[in-house]
C-alpha cells in the first residue's frame, strides 16, 4: 500500500517583524506565481526546510535572518487511513504533532550528521515506509532525507539541466544512480544486493573447497590404492584383527593374574622367612637361662611363662608348615600360568604372521595396515566433501530468494521500456526531435540530453513526467507532491511557455498534488489570467506572491487573519 503525503497549508511567521505568509494547497495543480525574485522559489524551499532538509539553507539565509518559523499542515494517507500532521521548523528545531496531539521535538538538526537529524531521518523512514540504503566509503547506511523527496522535486537552477541534481552531495554515494532507480522502481535494494553478495561469496568459497578436496582425492595415487586395499581386505582384516584383539585380551588377563599371584608368593615367602627366624630363636633360648633377643633380660622361669613359651614354639612350627604348603601350591599355579602365557604369546605371534601373510589379489593385510592412515584421510575427505556439499546446497537455496543479475537486468529492461514509451510520447507532445541513440532514452543510461536551450528544458520536463508516471507503477513506493520550481526559463518565448503549461495540465499526476511556480509580472505583459482561464481552467489553485508586482514579497504585514493558527503554532513550539 502506497503512503501519500498532501500539504494542506503553509504558514511562515516572523515574530520579530510581525510578518507572515499563509496559503492553502489543493489536491490538484497548485500554481505559485509572481514577479521574478518575488519569493516563489523561497516558498518552495521553505516547504522542504520544514521537513528537515538543510540543502537550501544558504539560499534561505535572508528570510531565516528574520527569525521565522515555518508550519506545514499535512495529511498522510497510509493503509487506507488518513492522519493529520503538523510540522513546524524553527532554526535548528523541528516539531511534529501527530493526530493524537503528541508532539515530537528534534533539536539541533541543522547538521545532517547530528544525532537528532539521524533520529528525524528514521522517523521519516518509518512514516513513509522508506528503506533506501546507499553505499559510501564509510559503508552502507540509510539514505538522507533528501532522497525521499528527490524523485518529486525539480529545483529552479540545476534541476532543469541535470538529472538527480536538485539536491547536492548525493553523487558521492557509490552507484547512486543504479541504487536510486532500482529502489524507486521496486527492483532491488542495496541490502538485498549486499546479502546476495555474501551468499555468492560463501558459495564460491564452498565450491573452491569442494574442488580442492575432490582434486586431492582424484589425483593422489596413494589414496586411490588405499581405497582399493580397504575395499578388498577390510572384511578379512577386521576378522583377523578382532581375533588377535580377543587373544590379546585373554593374554592380558593371564598376565594380570600372574602378577597378582607373584605378589602373593612374595608375601608368603617373606612371612615364611620371619616364621623361620622366630622358630630358630625359640631353639636357642631357654626360660630362666637365656636372655631375650630384644631386651637382653633373662627370660622368666615361672611355669606359666614356660608353658606360653613352648606353646608359641608349637604355633610357629604349625604356621611354618602351613606357609610352606601355600608357597608350594602358589608356585605350581604360577608355573602353570607362565606356560599358558607363553602359549598365548606364541598363538598371537602366529596370528600376526597369518595376518601379514594373508593376501587377496596380491594385496596383503600388512599393506592394509600401512595404508590405514591414507584410508582415514580418504574417509575424512569424503566426509568433508559431503558436509561442504550440504552447506553448498543450503546457500544455493538462500540465493534463490534473491534476484539474479539476469533477472535484475530483465526487470530494468521492462521498466525502461515503459519509461521509453512514455518519454517518447511526452517528447512528441512537446515537439522534441526524435532520439536515436539509446544513451538518450534508456533510463539507466541517460546522463545528459543532446539538446540546448529551450529544447533541453523541454527534454528534462518530459523526463520527469515520464519518471513520475513510472513511479505510479511501483507498489509500496511513497507518493509526495510533485514540485516543479520555475517551469519557465528566462529565454523561453511565449509559444513554448503555453506548450509547457498545456503539457503539465494534461499530464500532471492525479494521485498526488502538483506544485509549480511560474514567473509573471502583472505590470509587464501578464499572462496569468490567460493561463488560468484558457489552459488550466478548473484544474489549478492559484497562489500569488507579492500581488504579482513586488519583489522579495513573500512576507507581508500581519493582518491577524491567522491569529489562531499562529497562537496554536507557538503552543506547539513551547511544548515541553
Amino acid at each position: 500500500m502506497k503512503t501519500t503525503l498532501d500539504i494542506n497549508s503553509i504558514l511562515v511567521y516572523s515574530e520579530e517583524n510581525n510578518k507572515f505568509f499563509h496559503t492553502e494547497f489543493k489536491d490538484k495543480l497548485n500554481v505559485i506565481y509572481g514577479k521574478n525574485t518575488a519569493g516563489k522559489s523561497t516558498l518552495i524551499q521553505l516547504i522542504l526546510f520544514a521537513f528537515g532538509i538543510n540543502d537550501n539553507k544558504i539560499k534561505l539565509a535572508e528570510i531565516l535572518a528574520e527569525q521565522i518559523f515555518v508550519r506545514l499542515d499535512c495529511t498522510v494517507k497510509k493503509e487506507q487511513e488518513e492522519k493529520n500532521y503538523v510540522f513546524i521548523r524553527q532554526d535548528e528545531t523541528l516539531l511534529i504533532k501527530d493526530e493524537n496531539e503528541k508532539v515530537l521535538r528534534f533539536n539541533g538538526i541543522s547538521s545532517d550528521n547530528s544525532a537528532e537529524h539521524v533520529k528525524l531521518k528514521k522517523y521519516f523512514n518509518n512514516l513513509f515506509n522508506f528503506n533506501l540504503l546507499l553505499e559510501s566509503n564509510s559503508g552502507i547506511s540509510d539514505a538522507p532525507i533528501e532522497t525521499i523527496f528527490l524523485p518529486y522535486y525539480v529545483s529552479q537552477e540545476v534541476g532543469w539541466v541535470y538529472l538527480r541534481k536538485s539536491f547536492s552531495n548525493l553523487n558521492f554515494y557509490k552507484n547512486f544512480k543504479e541504487d536510486f532507480l532500482d529502489y524507486y522502481l521496486g527492483i532491488e535494494n542495496i541490502i538485498d544486493r549486499g546479502e546476495k553478495r555474501k551468499i555468492e561469496k560463501e558459495i564460491n568459497r564452498l565450491q573452491q573447497q569442494i574442488r580442492f578436496y575432490t582434486d586431492v582425492e582424484k589425483d593422489n595415487q596413494d589414496l586411490k590404492l588405499a581405497n582399493v586395499i580397504d575395499q578388498t581386505l577390510e572384511g578379512k582384516a577386521n576378522e583377523l584383527i578382532s581375533n588377535i584383539s580377543e587373544k590379546k585380551n585373554k593374554l592380558l588377563d593371564l598376565e594380570n593374574t600372574y602378577v597378582s599371584d607373584s605378589n602373593k608368593l612374595t608375601f608368603l615367602n617373606q612371612r615364611l622367612s620371619v616364621v623361620s627366624k622366630v622358630k630358630r630363636n625359640h631353639k636357642n633360648q631357654e626360660p630362666g637361662k637365656d636372655n631375650c633377643p630384644t631386651c637382653s633380660q633373662i627370660l622368666p622361669s615361672k611355669i606359666e611363662d614356660v608353658y606360653s613359651f613352648f606353646q608359641e614354639e608349637n604355633d610357629t612350627i604349625s604356621l611354618q608348615r602351613d606357609l610352606k604348603d601355600k608357597v608350594k601350591k602358589l608356585q605350581s599355579r604360577l608355573n602353570s600360568l607362565n606356560k599358558k602365557i607363553e602359549s598365548h604369546r606364541a598363538d598371537i605371534k602366529s596370528s600376526y604372521l597369518t595376518f601379514n601373510k594373508y593376501s587377496e589379489n596380491g594385496l596383503t593385510l600388512e599393506r592394509y595396515l600401512d595404508s590405514k592412515a591414507n584410508i582415514q584421510l580418504f574417509e575424512n575427505l569424503t566426509k568433508q566433501i559431503g558436509q561442504l556439499t550440504i552447506d553448498l546446497e543450503s546457500e544455493k537455496e538462500k540465493l534463490k530468494e534473491y534476484k539474479t543479475d539476469e533477472e535484475i537486468l530483465i526487470e530494468r529492461s521492462k521498466k525502461s521500456k515503459i519509461f521509453k514509451d512514455k518519454y517518447f510520447t511526452n517528447n512528441a507532445s512537446l515537439v522534441l526531435p526524435s532520439l536515436d541513440e539509446e544513451r538518450f532514452y534508456q533510463l539507466y543510461e541517460i546522463s545528459s540530453f543532446p539538446f540546448q536551450g529551450v529544447q533541453l528544458h523541454l527534454a528534462v520536463l518530459s523526463y520527469h513526467f515520464a519518471f513520475n508516471y513510472l513511479l505510479t507503477k511501483t507498489s509500496d513506493i511513497h507518493r509526495l507532491p510533485f514540485i516543479l520550481d520555475s517551469v519557465f526559463k528566462e529565454d523561453i518565448e511565449q509559444g513554448n511557455k503555453n506548450k509547457i503549461l498545456r503539457f503539465i495540465n494534461e499530464n500532471f499526476p492525479k494521485d498526488t498534488q502538483t506544485i509549480l511556480s511560474i514567473a509573471d509580472d502583472k505590470n509587464v505583459d501578464s499572462k496569468i489570467e490567460e493561463y488560468k482561464n484558457e489552459i488550466f481552467k478548473d484544474n489549478a489553485h492559484m497562489i500569488c506572491i507579492g500581488n504579482g508586482t513586488e519583489e522579495k514579497a513573500l512576507l507581508k504585514d500581519n493582518d491577524d487573519s491567522q491569529k489562531e493558527l499562529i497562537k496554536n503554532s507557538f503552543e506547539i513550539l513551547e511544548t515541553i
